[in-house]
């Protein structure tokens, strides 16, 4: 299946969904109408039983993205441009949206990951980067905030390198990005779509019940004191689960397992 809405390039195959950002005459910067379509395409891929795997990459080699469109109209008030807190939306939030998919989610990076764009590679639970990637938070060079990139980021490395990106403002490339544990792999950008799309079509194949588990106890219990992390309940469980008892036929025949999902 391949659909492409403004600003998005969207391709599923053999379980996986690539929703590739296609603003290249823009650096792929996200304007409202943008975010508005990533929360729609996340939320139905969510519950499209054909899809198992999400991967967000890009169109361009330039970019993943530059961050939120700061050319987008926003006609002064007062004297003051109405730009809206993104945590204070009456819609939902695109990285809250990423984050909460039930399903895995990967990041492809290339090119600029900056500010926004950042923040929707932070909302995935895996980046793969490309050695042209170059990263920055530039909120402390401009004057805005990162709601979601200053609670993500120090989860994802330690404090301190999360305050060094942030204070300072610097770029930094995917070697860094790898040695700090940012991203788990880096490869040529000739190769990444392959390498992703390899993981991505890897993790498709193995237990859906078991994978949304995963994720549900990942996000929500790496705030919680581990014994209530333990009793989170994410829904169906796999201990009890018709795909169990495949997974344990399947292996005892040596064949690939046929999971239902139940």
């Amino acid at each position: 299946m391949t659909a492409t809405p403004a600003g998005l390039q969207i391709d599923v195959a053999h379980g996986v969904a690539w929703v590739r950002l296609d603003r290249p005459e823009r650096m792929n910067a996200m304007d409202t109408a943008l975010q508005h379509l990533l929360v729609e395409v996340f939320c139905q891929l969510d519950v499209d039983d054909a899809v198992r795997v999400i991967v967000l990459g890009t169109t361009s080699a330039r970019a993943f993205s530059v961050g939120v469109d700061l050319k987008e109209d926003h006609t002064p008030v007062d004297g003051r441009r109405p730009i809206v807190d993104p945590m204070r939306h009456a819609y939902r939030n695109v990285f809250e949206t990423v984050l909460e998919s039930h399903k895995p989610t990967i990041a492809a990076l290339q090119g600029w990951v900056v500010g926004a764009g950042l923040e929707l590679a932070m909302a995935c639970d895996m980046r793969i980067a490309a050695t042209s990637a170059a990263f920055r938070m530039p909120e402390s060079r401009v004057g805005m905030g990162a709601n979601f990139g200053s609670q993500m980021l120090p989860r994802l490395v330690s404090r301190a390198h999360a305050f060094d990106i942030m204070y300072r403002a610097e770029t930094f490339d995917a070697a860094r990005a790898a040695d700090i544990g940012f991203v788990s792999q880096v490869c040529s950008a000739t190769e990444l779509d392959a390498v992703v799309d390899r993981i991505a079509t890897t993790i498709a194949t193995r237990a859906p019940l078991t994978l949304r588990r995963f994720k549900a106890m990942v996000t929500h219990g790496a705030a919680l004191p581990i014994p209530a992390a333990l009793r989170i309940d994410p829904g169906t469980s796999p201990y009890t689960s018709d795909d169990r008892l495949e997974g344990a036929a399947a292996f005892t025949e040596g064949r690939d397992p046929q999971w239902s999902g139940r």
